[in-house]
């Protein structure tokens, strides 16, 4: 059972995953975000602004590569998911593809997706995040709209150390088992 931590840009979502894999899940790593480092360090044109398809596509396969691993009784996590390349995509202002559109619907994660609130004292901008906070709240807005649209339920981590909210997390799947 894979369930999708998400939320706007800079919000806490990585440092999670990481300190729930420490705990022991685990984790899809967050695709865009590695191959537009990737791709940057060598000079590659597979980004977003240079070959937004193919780069689509990568970064929906490896998702859908990680969510078919897990063995269904497993708890495991993806630091985002599908339909955050749905809410991207809105975001810019694209249509979003059949393709993705049809892995939306077909690949499914768990029902429950957990969801990082804006959270400005821990924001900051990067090589690869360049949104400004307004930005990255609007990002997060239409993942919200993404998920919701996609049928799952969201469940918004309370701000607190990273412990905090990994146990949050642990607790929640723990007593509220999907099957």
């Amino acid at each position: 059972m894979v369930y999708v931590l998400t939320g706007g840009p800079g919000f806490g979502k990585t440092i999670l995953a990481e300190k729930l894999e420490e705990k022991g899940y685990r984790i899809g790593p967050e695709t865009a975000r590695a191959l537009m480092i990737e791709q940057l360090k060598k000079g590659g044109e597979i980004l977003p602004w240079r070959n937004s398809r193919e780069f689509e596509r990568r970064v929906m396969e490896s998702r859908i590569r990680f969510m078919e691993q897990i063995p269904d009784k497993v708890i495991a996590f993806a630091d985002r998911g599908l339909p955050d390349q749905v809410a991207f995509s809105l975001y810019k202002g694209k249509l979003v593809s059949k393709l993705l559109a049809t892995a939306v619907k077909n690949h499914r994660y768990a029902e429950t997706v957990f969801i990082t609130p804006p959270w400005p004292e821990i924001y900051s901008e990067d090589e690869i995040r360049k949104e400004t906070l307004d930005e990255a709240c609007r990002i997060h807005e239409w993942i919200i709209t993404a998920y919701r649209e996609a049928g799952y339920r969201l469940v918004e981590i309370p701000k607190g150390s990273v412990e905090e909210r990994a146990q949050f997390v642990i607790d929640f799947v723990t007593t509220h088992s999907e099957q």
